[in-house]
C-alpha cells in the first residue's frame, strides 16, 4: 500500500492548540524530509469562518456559550484577547457532497487518507439557542464523522478528548482507545462500550472486519502533548520506520520516549496515581 498522503484536520471552536499544532509540525517537517510524497493538508470546520482556540462563538453564531460549569472559579469568564485562529479550507457540508462523485475530488477534496481530531474544552461544551435550547458544539463534527469514516484510506486519529468526540458516534465500540489523563474518568462513564486502555499513552486499534463499524485503524493518544508521540508512532509504522521517527523526534529537539502501545503513561504515576 502506498503511504498516506492527504491529512484532513478537523477543527471547531475551544480546541487544544497544542493537539493540532505538535503533530502538524511533526508533519510538516516529514513533508520536507519525504519531498518525494506528495503530502497535502485541508482542514476542515462547521463553517468557513475563522476558528478560535477559546470558546468563543462565531461572528454570525445565533447561538452562546454558558462556560459557568467549565469555569467555575471565574464565573464562567473566559479572556478571549489571548487567542489563536484557524482558517478552514473546505467545511463538513461541502467534502461530504464530494463523497460519492470522483469527478468533484480535487484539491482539497481528494480522497482522504488520514482524519485527525483534536481535543479541548470545544469537545465537552454546549451551544445554548437564542430559545434555551442546547446542542453540542461539535454536533457538526459528530455528524460528519460516520459520513466521512468509510472513505477513510488509512487511519482516523484523535489526540486528547478527541476520542471522546469519536466515540460518541459509535465508531469506537469494542475498541482499544485512550484519553486525557485529567478527563479519563469522565470519558470512559460517558463511553462504556469502549474497550479503554487505562492511563496508557497511546493506542494503535486495527479492526476487526467482522465487528468494527469502520474498517481502518484507529490511534488515540492521551492528552495534549501525547497527539506528538501518537504521530511520531503512526510516521514509524507508515513512513519506513522508528529511525525516521527519532530522525523528527531530534529535529524538533522533542524528548521522545517512546512508550510502546498500550502502555501505562508514567505521568499518569506522577499526576494521578496518588
Amino acid at each position: 500500500m502506498p503511504p498516506p498522503t492527504h491529512y484532513l484536520l478537523a477543527i471547531f471552536p475551544g480546541y487544544q492548540l497544542l493537539d493540532l499544532a505538535g503533530p502538524l509540525d511533526i508533519l510538516n517537517i516529514l513533508s520536507l524530509v519525504k519531498s518525494e510524497i506528495p503530502f497535502t493538508l485541508t482542514i476542515i470546520a462547521e463553517t468557513l469562518e475563522p476558528v478560535p482556540s477559546k470558546p468563543i462563538p462565531p461572528s454570525s453564531a445565533k447561538w452562546s456559550y454558558n462556560l459557568e460549569a467549565e469555569f467555575p472559579q471565574t464565573s464562567g469568564k473566559v479572556n478571549t484577547g489571548f487567542n489563536q485562529y484557524l482558517l478552514p479550507d473546505i467545511t463538513f457540508g461541502q467534502l461530504a457532497e464530494t463523497l460519492d462523485d470522483t469527478s468533484k475530488q480535487t484539491g482539497h477534496f481528494s480522497p482522504v487518507d488520514v482524519l485527525l481530531i483534536p481535543g479541548g474544552v470545544g469537545t465537552r461544551l454546549n451551544r445554548v439557542q437564542s430559545d434555551g435550547h442546547a446542542i453540542s458544539n461539535v454536533r457538526g463534527l459528530l455528524d460528519f464523522i460516520p459520513k466521512i469514516a468509510p472513505h477513510i484510506g488509512t487511519a482516523i486519529i484523535t489526540v486528547c478528548t478527541g476520542s471522546d468526540v469519536l466515540a460518541q458516534t459509535g465508531l469506537l465500540e469494542n475498541r482499544r482507545a485512550t484519553t486525557n489523563m485529567s478527563r479519563y474518568q469522565d470519558v470512559v462513564a460517558r463511553n462504556p462500550g469502549v474497550k479503554w486502555q487505562n492511563w496508557a499513552r497511546w493506542v494503535r486499534s486495527v479492526p476487526d472486519k467482522s465487528k468494527d463499524r469502520a474498517n481502518i485503524e484507529i490511534w488515540t493518544s492521551a492528552g495534549v502533548s501525547a497527539g506528538m508521540d501518537v504521530v511520531l508512532a503512526f510516521i514509524g509504522h507508515n513512513y519506513g520506520g522508528v529511525e525516521l521517527s527519532r530522525d523528527l523526534a531530534k529535529r524538533l529537539e522533542y524528548d521522545w520516549r517512546e512508550i510502546p502501545e498500550g502502555e501505562k503513561d508514567p505521568l499518569y504515576e506522577k499526576h494521578w496515581a496518588a
